[in-house]
């Protein structure tokens, strides 16, 4: 049967890998935000009302400097070299990565939950640098296992849309068959090009109303390790999220407690975070879900590489970066 060998929970921002001195041009999109996407403590936010309530919180000026900034771009970046280098030494066979799509290929449909049984994956420009090499490359994926995952999800009641080309993302300039940037930043980063035969898997946790919710993803993750666990071959496989923690906007507190939960495995803590908790960049912890319910079932501690807050305005907009790997028999 095949054997889980490796989980992992990846932030998969265009702040990462990027110049610290440049996080300002992400600040500014963030002031001129039109799409509802600053959520903070249950509620959305305009831009200028977040700074009012917020002012007081923290010395934004200091956090915003340069002297602030660097050092913690450049402890993301270790982060990503440990994590690229566990994923080597590792070296699985075959990986699942769970994501989600923003409206990168999913433009007039949004699929509660989606599988891709293609064959092969394309990326490269006009990704940026830090989600593609610069170019075009195609990866295996893996229609095998793919095709054996939904017809086990079907039978514990997951219904899957199955994407069996890759939609082509119309608003770019040069129209092309782009994975999304959830798994494009893992093939580039973690796996740096070197990619095994791989199933991404969709949960659309970002767009309303059709959100699973945390109990649902969790359900899922069960599916996904049992399925994964008889499949009837001997290959190494990882499961990869793709995501998280806090943002848009970010907040440190309430990542604590995410991190809290998932070192100790309280599933019944994290379903009981406000779903208004679980909204723009944050819903991202959804997808942890199946990570954390298989190095749960197989024994592992979880291995906190770093967790990194990174502001990028004085609205306290950025992310919280949260660096994690489970292997079973270590901690």
């Amino acid at each position: 049967m095949a054997k889980i060998v490796l989980g992992m929970a990846v932030p998969h921002s265009g702040m990462l890998r990027k110049p610290a001195d440049t996080w300002w041009e992400d600040g500014e999109r963030d002031r001129k935000n039109v799409h509802n996407m600053l959520w903070f403590r249950k509620k959305n936010w305009g831009f200028d009302a977040l700074c009012q309530e917020r002012k007081n919180e923290r010395d934004w000026i200091k956090l915003l400097s340069l002297e602030e900034k660097q050092p913690r771009a450049d402890r993301c970046a270790r982060a990503l070299d440990e994590l690229a280098r566990i994923y080597r030494e590792v070296k699985p066979d075959v990986a699942v990565i769970i994501g989600k799509d923003q409206k990168e290929i999913f433009i007039d449909t949004t699929p509660s939950l989606a599988i891709y049984s293609g064959e092969s994956i394309h990326n490269g420009p006009p990704q940026r640098a830090v989600y593609a090499p610069d170019k075009d490359v195609t990866y295996p994926a893996c229609p095998e296992l793919a095709q054996y995952l939904m017809g086990r999800f079907k039978n514990d009641g997951f219904d899957m849309a199955d994407i069996i080309k890759w939609p082509v993302n119309k608003w770019m300039t040069e129209p092309k068959p782009i994975v999304p940037h959830a798994y494009s930043f893992v093939y580039h980063q973690i796996m740096q090009d070197d990619v095994p035969p791989n199933v991404p898997l969709f949960m659309n946790v970002f767009y309303p109303p059709n959100q699973p919710s945390f109990d649902r993803s969790m359900a899922f993750g069960h599916s996904l390790y049992k399925a994964i666990s008889e499949w009837d071959t001997d290959k190494k496989v990882a499961i990869i999220a793709s995501g998280g923690l806090s943002h848009f906007v970010c907040d440190e507190e309430l990542d604590q407690q995410f991190l809290k939960h998932f070192k100790a495995y309280d599933f019944d803590a994290l379903s009981k975070v406000d779903d208004r908790l679980y909204q723009s960049g944050t819903s991202e912890v959804k997808l942890y879900a199946s990570v954390l319910v298989a190095m749960q079932q197989l024994g592992c501690e979880m291995n906190l590489v770093d967790y990194v807050p990174c502001y990028r305005s004085e609205a306290g907009t950025g992310e919280g970066f949260a660096f994690m790997s489970w292997r079973p028999g270590q901690a």
